[in-house]
């Protein structure tokens, strides 16, 4: 009868096959191990950082947090680090026509403002000096915002026609209505006597504002058209014009007042002018 020995002879042959078998099954499961980690890590890499070909790529600041700075040692010394910093994106500017603004004039609607990016770079130092730079990761944290410019188109009336115009109006006595007496403390008794102080319009020309106003909002401060939104006595569309006559414009009849002659005589010359035009199209 044989026996088999049941430990190995201490360098014998059978003894080098088991350690070599025992040294295989390690290195085969750290390299299992180690794949698994990569393909892990690569997963999520995957899954948090979006294509850089989309331009519509968004960050929130709770993802700064996710990219740490990592420094690698390379076997000749240098150290390669993984930085991280946000820059600006500049903002670009849109024009837009305005038929309220006059030709040749801007107004600036939205300010706009920058936007903003994150960027990752591989930096490589040699005794603490950095010798290069490369850009691996860009990521939008915000868009942009463009600057809004309102650019006038409205045309300016040709003066000759203007003049023509409050001529013929004016002329004809069919067309200028008769003015009622004016009751003291009024807005009414107040703009007679603002036209005729400022502008030096009596007479027929009171008649015509008189009755312009009037039929636009009864020389009501107050007065506002819903359909179209224009607002006070003279019915500025938006109302917010009259601003540039005085803060009050939306209670104060004078403010109100002394816009609308600046208006007429500025756009048609005399109040027949606009008279005369809002006759033909109504509205001046």
């Amino acid at each position: 009868m044989s026996y088999r020995r049941t430990n190995p002879v201490p360098g014998g042959r059978r003894e080098r096959r088991v350690r070599r078998g025992a040294r295989t099954r390690v290195l085969t499961q750290v390299g299992v191990a180690v794949a698994v980690g990569s393909f892990a890590v690569g997963s999520i890499a995957a899954a948090a950082v979006p294509s850089l070909d989309d331009p519509q790529t968004n960050v929130t600041a709770a993802d700064l947090a996710a990219l740490p700075e990592i420094a690698t040692d390379k076997a000749d010394g240098s150290v390669v680090k993984t930085e991280t910093k946000e820059v600006s994106i500049k903002q670009g500017s849109v024009k837009q026509d305005d038929p309220d603004l006059d030709k040749g004039t801007t107004e600036v609607v939205t300010e706009g403002k920058p936007g903003s990016q994150v960027v990752t770079y591989d930096v490589t130092y040699v005794d603490g000096k950095e010798v290069s730079r490369v850009e691996t990761l860009k990521l939008t944290v915000a868009q942009p915002e463009d600057k809004v410019i309102a650019v006038g188109t409205k045309e300016q009336p040709d003066p000759a026609t203007t003049t023509t115009d409050s001529t013929a109006s004016g002329s004809s006595s069919s067309s200028v209505p008769a003015a009622a007496a004016v009751s003291p403390g009024t807005a009414r008794a107040l703009g007679q006597q603002m036209a005729a102080d400022m502008y030096g319009w009596t007479g027929s020309e009171w008649s015509c504002l008189d009755a312009l106003f009037a039929r636009e909002s009864g020389w009501n401060p107050s007065a506002y058209n819903a359909g179209s939104g224009a607002y006070g006595i003279p019915q500025a569309l938006p109302g917010s014009k009259m601003a540039s006559a005085g803060a009050d414009w939306q209670t104060n009849a004078a403010t109100q007042i002394r816009w609308g002659l600046g208006y007429i005589s500025a756009r048609y010359g005399t109040p027949c002018g606009a008279w005369g035009h809002s006759q033909s199209t109504g509205w001046y």
